[in-house]
């Protein structure tokens, strides 16, 4: 990208199963930089969207999500807020589980990932365990989730779930955001966004 500080759009197909599309947006007010989009998914032979916006400060530390799922006729809300110090409220409750979480984690999109990229700014050969809010889809149940990131050469990261036992390498661009995620995501476009 010619300017480092425009919106930017990017595309992603689920590669794995031909199921999946992503539109992302990445943008940097003044407060922190934000993603926002909308992930298309055919979920058991049924249409689902989900569409989310996460806002972090100035150090990639997510503060708020919202998503907003419709699926088999029934159109659901979910608000996460952290206050920076490792405290959760999930739709304005406090979420005690979700205690020491850094990162949130939507289970169906891969942008997310430019979270923990970012504000973990690892050096090649570094890794680190995190724990993150990992919101599941179609369910919107919350689960902390230990997890792991190492920055295995410039632009690629190991990833590992030691929730799941899941593990994959995920090619990122300069912004953090995924370019291959093991032949499970790849980047179809990208582009300056509007105004």
């Amino acid at each position: 990208m010619s300017d480092p500080s425009a919106d930017r759009e990017i595309m992603w197909r689920r590669v794995m199963d031909d199921l999946s599309f992503e539109l992302a947006r990445l943008s940097r007010p003044a407060a922190g930089p934000a993603l926002s989009g909308v992930v298309l998914v055919a979920e058991g032979g049924a249409p689902l969207r989900m569409d989310y916006r996460v806002h972090c400060d100035e150090a990639w530390r997510t503060r708020s999500v919202d998503v907003t799922q419709t699926y088999l006729g029934h159109r659901r809300a979910l608000l996460l807020t952290h206050d920076g110090d490792g405290t959760w409220l999930v739709d304005g409750k406090p979420a005690p589980t979700l205690a020491g979480c850094t990162d949130v984690d939507l289970g169906i999109s891969p942008s997310t990932n430019a979270l923990p990229v970012n504000r973990l700014r690892l050096g090649v050969g570094e890794s680190q365990v995190i724990r993150a809010a990992w919101v599941r889809f179609p369910s919107l149940e919350i689960v902390a989730a230990e997890q792991s990131y190492e920055r295995v050469a410039a632009m690629q990261y190991r990833y590992r779930s030691l929730t799941s036992g899941f593990e994959a390498l995920i090619d990122v661009d300069d912004d953090g955001l995924p370019t291959d995620y093991a032949g499970i995501w790849r980047r179809l476009a990208e582009g300056m966004a509007s105004g």
